[in-house]
């Protein structure tokens, strides 16, 4: 078995990479490999001489997310086994498209709206809609581009916007920095987030790239939590989680970095939802993001995505099997992605 795994470090080089996992994996189970520029001339001929290609699309990178899933697919066309495949990878940073995915197989999901057209949108604004609801841009992470609407004046100027210049789905400095201060518990937190600066800088410098995000709207339903919300990690036959708590006077959790990893916070129902959505949609590795309604203690899955920050779902200590019993053996998504394809 021979694996290639894809970077550019010219294009991007941030420290929550996968690649090094998977390099550092491979090191120490003396498993052969080569580092490949999946960008480079003639790579379909390159990938011919590997059995498995890994690659750690990354959402902000114009790049991957133009010809990341294509290469990857015409590899798997040739034998090679992919991560992500298809099945993984085709909704990634796309919340509209995870919605209908979602809805399709009926999983757990909050009620959902998307508009096309101006007047479609305002029509229900008007005689529909139920305030607060969630208004979404279909890509972005960290929760910059979601935002509550509270009256009917407020959906309407942000559907006004939409359908003309647009919106920018790149992360806002002033709300990382307010939201990281907001939720950093003491100094040494903050500490360790200024050192992590230059990470956000060059991701803010791939993200002004994109395109601005115009001509459509996505609403979905608010749901009222406990202060927290989940993210459930499935790969494989394990399952894992950390619960991120709200900001100070927001309703949002992810990217605000103040954790926990208290197991009594997660409802049986979505460890059971998570695993049969999982199944059903044939995914590699995923992460949820669930609210937990805190009338009914049901979960409802708000988005998904196959990567996340490794390192913090390794502070979880451990992970739940099929049959929900809990192991004190912590999980590194990475080193188990490739344990899981070799496995085949």
């Amino acid at each position: 078995m021979r694996i290639a795994i894809h970077q550019n470090k010219e294009i991007f080089n941030h420290s929550t990479s996968w690649e090094t996992e998977w390099i550092n994996y491979c090191d120490e189970k003396n498993i052969d490999y080569e580092i490949i520029d999946c960008f480079s001339i003639n790579i379909i001929e390159k990938l011919r001489d590997f059995d498995l290609l890994l690659w750690h699309i990354q959402n902000y990178v114009l790049q991957d997310m133009l010809f990341a899933r294509s290469i990857l697919q015409s590899a798997k066309q040739m034998g090679l086994k992919v991560f992500p495949d298809y099945n993984t990878s085709w909704h990634f940073d796309d919340k509209v498209a995870q919605m209908f995915l979602l809805q399709s197989i009926k999983a757990p999901i909050p009620n959902h709206w998307f508009f096309a057209t101006k007047e479609s949108c305002k029509k229900w604004i008007n005689s529909e809609a139920d305030f607060p609801v969630i208004a979404k841009l279909k890509c972005g992470a960290g929760s910059n581009n979601v935002k509550l609407l509270r009256t009917k004046s407020e959906a309407l100027m942000y559907a006004t916007k939409m359908f003309n210049g647009g919106l920018s789905s790149s992360p806002s400095i002033l709300f990382k920095a307010s939201s990281n201060y907001k939720s950093a518990p003491d100094w040494s937190t903050i500490k360790k987030r200024i050192k992590r600066i230059p990470d956000f800088i060059q991701t803010y410098s791939r993200a002004k790239r994109m395109p601005k995000e115009k001509d459509y709207c996505s609403f979905q339903e608010f749901i009222p939590n406990a202060g927290y919300d989940l993210k459930i990690y499935v790969i494989g036959d394990k399952i894992s989680f950390l619960a991120r708590h709200t900001r100070k006077g927001d309703f949002r959790a992810s990217g605000g970095g103040n954790l926990s990893y208290d197991k009594s916070l997660v409802p049986k129902n979505v460890l059971e939802s998570a695993f049969e959505t999982s199944d059903k949609l044939k995914l590699q590795c995923i992460g949820f993001d669930y609210v937990v309604d805190k009338s009914t203690k049901k979960g409802k899955i708000i988005e998904m995505s196959f990567g996340f920050a490794h390192q913090a779902l390794i502070g979880a200590n451990g992970y739940w099997d099929r049959d929900l019993q809990w192991h004190n053996e912590p999980v590194n998504a990475p080193h188990e992605i490739i344990k899981n394809l070799l496995k085949k």
